[in-house]
């Protein structure tokens, strides 16, 4: 094909009528003479294709984000254009059913207006329908096949309306048109004479208007005919719209071209239609709960990857349940952040089957059906889709601990009827549970521990699932059924039965419903019913914080699998329908319990010595239960008991000395009544790592057998009647970290052993009468950050060893008898100080500047150190930290203004009682430091 016949010859735009014959450039004469038809049938067939392109299920968006930059050859592209425009329509119409709607209201506005001003004629509509075009043959049309043509604004005369009611509805229909992606030219084909200089937009020169204003009669219409014009198919096209024409007809060819090679190439098809791939996008329309038009969607980037290459092998029908699984589970993938969250994809979306995609994700039967679904611990995010319902063959369903899960739990997880274990524990999801969950007949593993779960509709729900053998609802936010306020009716209340029924589940193995409110009123707790004893299989049993009250039934006793037992945290000296009687004796016959705990629980009574029948208990946590009498010596049976705690009771007697053996480690009798000495069997305990027995009223000394603990980190024998001396051996204890004997009696010098410690970290041994020095072993004990040696009777001064002690932040020597300067050292060396008390002392001299180097000090007691003079040093200004400056009772004058800072106020001490002797001006501090200002304690002159 030559230039010219390409561009028309003679530079125009589109051919002339010399170029019309046979091998002539233009496209559409192209198309009409390959297909054999018409000009009118390829008018009608280049329209189609733009309707079934507006109708597709690829919108503009898609075409954009997907358009693949390789350069196709226009013979190639002509090749294909028809095969991909039919291989896309079907699927194109089924995604985009919407648009027909939108399309056929503005292919209405179009026939109505066209029925008023026949753009494709020359014709004008009159009021009562369609006019003919004068001079022209009735049905005789003069325009390029494809090319609606419309009248311009400018379009007026003779009475003839434009077809426009308003510039508004001009603007939307033709945006309406583009939308549609019909091409259309805003001109008009024939208008009147003597409006002929108010077309000056549409008309090609003023030679032009002159030459159709000489050969038109005034009043009338210039015709097709009377306008110069080009013969394209035999039809006469006025020159002046070629240009625009052929531009349009460039781009409609482009588009046709383009879209349909795009479409394909979107979803790796090849160029030949592929029935499977519409098939599968039918099969996928049908079942997605999302809107898979939305490219953006869950469900639409799921059907993008189903059409892809990996994926159009699958046979339709045979592969149905196939390709419901696979986009079943893309959905999920997109649902939950697989491609940005996730820690662990696996093969996740690969073209693998999907029982190849993990392992240890996804599980498959003999029949290649998805049964086991394992994400837990994935980083899974968002909102579960509705899709999940499809995995009919599901048997165990594990998202756990990913607590970026929210949403409310799907009513279609009652749809998997074949579900044996859910775990959903630790996530997010909010809401109550569906009704549907009563359909799961096959679970026998139900957790939900830990979500914000409402509502009372478990209680109903959950009873129904006669094959559970575990259940956690534990620590979740069930709303309490509030049924009645009489403890006489509760027995006999529907909401009071509904929770009995779970005890009716007598295959549970697990049990947990802790923090769950129980409680079917503010005043009256829930009993634990009588009918708990025929859970007989159950191992673990788990009511902590639930509500529960009363006195607790004997028949636990006959749970004799039962491992541990948790009920802290309940009122069981509460009443509920019952009153408390105290732990049952029956306990004992729980001869495989490992746990059990009633902390909190304030049940009251002795502790039974029935419990030292159990032999295998490891953790025993009585704290808080309102316990009194003496610690049975039974207890001393426990030869696995690793744990026991008895603190904060009424407890009384002596501690028994069986207690201690070589696997314990823990032993708690804080805040008892003890009384006695220590025994030394302490020193068979080798593993023990925590001694707690302060608060007692234990006497004597300590054992030096404690030295053989070797495992000890906490020693706490606070308030106590103990005394003599601290045994050398504590030394051994090198993994100690804290050390609690305040308030005791202890005497002597604190042994040079205890630098050996080099992991304590708190030291508190206040109220004794160690009456000596300060062994400069303390500065040996560089892990140390609290010091505490009040009232202690200590003499002389402050070892410049302690100068190691980088890490003390809490320093007390205040109330003995320490004397000599200030060590101007302290405030270079201990720079993580914050708060220091020396008050009560006899310290002399001045205070030293170089204290100005303490970088965190917050409050600073030096009061009652009556041999102090001087001023405080004006570089103490620097200190920014301080917050409360303790001098009462001291010989020191001057001002303390410059002491003062924005942020602390400026108030004048109040009386604070203090009957003390200073000469200190006081600007900036209130006396008490009510209000968190500098608390200079002094007289203010």
């Amino acid at each position: 094909m030559s230039s010219d016949a390409k561009n028309g010859g003679g530079g125009s735009p589109i051919p002339s009528d010399s170029d019309s014959g046979g091998g002539r450039g233009d496209v559409w004469d192209e198309e009409a003479n390959r297909g054999g038809a018409t000009p009118g049938e390829n008018d009608e067939e280049i329209i189609g294709v733009k309707e079934a392109n507006n109708s597709g299920g690829v919108d503009g968006a898609d075409i954009h984000a997907n358009m693949h930059n390789d350069i196709v050859t226009e013979e190639a592209n002509r090749n294909v254009m028809t095969m991909a425009v039919n291989a896309t329509i079907e699927e194109q119409i089924a995604f985009n059913e919407s648009l027909h709607a939108q399309q056929d209201a503005y292919r209405s506005y179009q026939e109505d207006f066209v029925g008023r001003v026949d753009s494709g004629t020359g014709g004008a509509a009159t009021e009562s329908g369609l006019g003919q075009q004068p001079g022209v043959e009735e049905n005789q049309e003069a325009r390029v096949p494809g090319i609606m043509f419309i009248p311009g604004p400018d379009y007026t005369g003779n009475g003839v309306h434009t077809g426009y009611n308003s510039d508004q509805e001009r603007d939307e229909f033709l945006e309406g048109l583009a939308r549609l992606g019909i091409p259309f030219v805003e001109a008009d084909p024939v208008f009147p004479v003597e409006n002929a200089e108010s077309q000056h937009a549409h008309q090609d020169s003023p030679s032009l208007r002159n030459e159709i204003a000489e050969e038109s009669p005034p009043g009338d219409f210039v015709h097709a005919e009377h306008v110069p014009t080009f013969d394209i198919f035999g039809r006469k096209i006025p020159r002046m719209y070629a240009v625009t024409v052929a531009c349009l007809g460039a781009l409609i060819l482009a588009v046709a071209i383009v879209v349909p090679t795009t479409l394909l190439s979107t979803n790796n098809a090849n160029t030949e239609e592929d029935p499977r791939k519409v098939r599968i996008a039918n099969e996928i329309t049908t079942i997605a709960q999302g809107d898979v038009k939305n490219q953006y969607s869950p469900q639409g980037l799921a059907m993008a990857w189903m059409l892809g290459e990996n994926n159009t092998q699958m046979d339709v029908p045979r592969d149905s349940e196939l390709i419901k699984q696979r986009f079943t589970l893309a959905v999920l993938f997109y649902s939950t952040g697989g491609e940005s969250s996730w820690t662990e994809t696996g093969n996740f979306l690969s073209a693998d089957h999907v029982c190849e995609w993990s392992e240890q994700q996804v599980g498959c039967d003999d029949k290649d059906e998805v049964t086991e679904l394992n994400l837990a611990d994935n980083e899974l995010g968002g909102i579960l889709p509705r899709e999940l319902s499809y995995l009919s063959r599901l048997k165990h369903l594990n998202l756990a601990r990913n607590p970026g899960l929210s949403g409310t739990l799907l009513s279609e997880i009652g749809e998997l009827s074949s579900l044996e274990t859910l775990d959903f524990s630790e996530n997010s999801f909010e809401g109550t549970i569906s009704a549907n969950f009563a359909n799961l007949s096959n679970l026998t593993y139900l957790s939900l521990h830990n979500n914000d779960l409402t509502g009372t509709e478990w209680s109903t729900i959950v009873p129904r699932l006669k094959n559970l053998r575990h259940l956690d609802l534990g620590k979740n936010k069930f709303s309490p059924n509030y049924a009645s306020q009489d403890p006489i009716d509760l027995e006999y209340d529907t909401g009071y039965e509904a929770h009995r029924n779970i005890f009716g589940l007598t295959h549970l193995e697990y049990l947990d419903l802790s923090e769950v409110d129980l409680r079917f009123s503010q005043f009256f707790q829930f009993d634990l019913p009588t009918t708990i004893g025929n859970l007989v299989n159950l191992t673990v049993l788990n009511m902590a914080s639930s509500g529960i009250g009363g006195r607790l039934p004997t028949q636990l006793g006959k749970l004799i699998k039962l491992e541990e037992m948790l009920l802290s945290g309940n009122e069981l000296g509460r009443a509920g329908i019952t009153q408390s009687e105290g732990i049952p004796t029956e306990l004992g016959e729980l001869k495989e319990l490992k746990r059990m705990s009633l902390e909190s629980t304030d049940i009251g009574g002795e502790i039974p010595s029935t419990l030292g029948k159990l032999t295998k208990l490891e953790d025993l946590n009585l704290n808080f239960a309102g316990l009194t009498g003496q610690i049975p010596h039974e207890l001393g049976r426990l030869d696995d008991i690793v744990i026991l705690k008895l603190g904060g009771n009424s407890l009384n007697g002596p501690i028994p000395a069986g207690l201690f053996h070589d696997k314990l480690e823990e032993l708690l009798l804080l805040d008892n009544e003890l009384s006695g000495s220590i025994p030394a069997e302490i020193g068979n305990a080798t593993g023990l790592q925590y001694f707690l027995a302060g608060g007692n009223r234990l006497e004597g000394s300590i054992p030096p057998e404690i030295g053989n603990a070797t495992a000890l980190t906490a020693l706490s024998l606070y308030d106590n009647m103990l005394s003599s001396s601290l045994p050398d051996t504590i030394g051994n204890l090198l993994e100690l970290d804290s050390i609690e004997l305040d308030g005791n009696g202890l005497t002597g010098e604190l042994p040079s052993s205890m630098g050996n410690l080099e992991k304590l970290m708190y030291f508190h041994a206040a109220d004794n009468s160690f009456g000596s020095t300060l062994p400069t072993a303390l500065g040996m004990l560089t892990a140390l950050q609290e010091l505490g040696l009040t009232s202690c009777g200590m003499t002389g001064g402050i070892p410049t060893e302690m100068g190691n002690l980088v890490n003390l932040s809490y320093l007390a020597l205040d109330d003995n008898e320490l004397s000599g300067p200030f060590p101007e050292w302290m405030g270079a060396k201990l720079q993580n100080l914050e708060y220091f008390y020396l008050g009560w002392n006899k310290f002399n001299g001045t205070l030293p500047v170089e204290w100005s180097e303490f970088p965190q000090i917050i409050n600073l007691q030096l009061q009652n150190n009556n041999l102090l003079t001087g001023t405080i040093p004006e570089e103490w200004a620097n200190i920014t930290t301080l917050t409360g400056l303790y001098l009462h009772g001291t010989n020191l004058t001057g001002g303390a203004s410059f002491l003062c800072r924005e942020d602390l106020g400026n108030n004048t001490c109040e009386d604070c009682g203090l009957t003390v002797d200073s000469a200190v001006e006081c600007e900036c501090c209130a006396c008490c430091g009510d209000h968190g200002e500098l608390s200079v304690f002094m007289n203010s002159r």
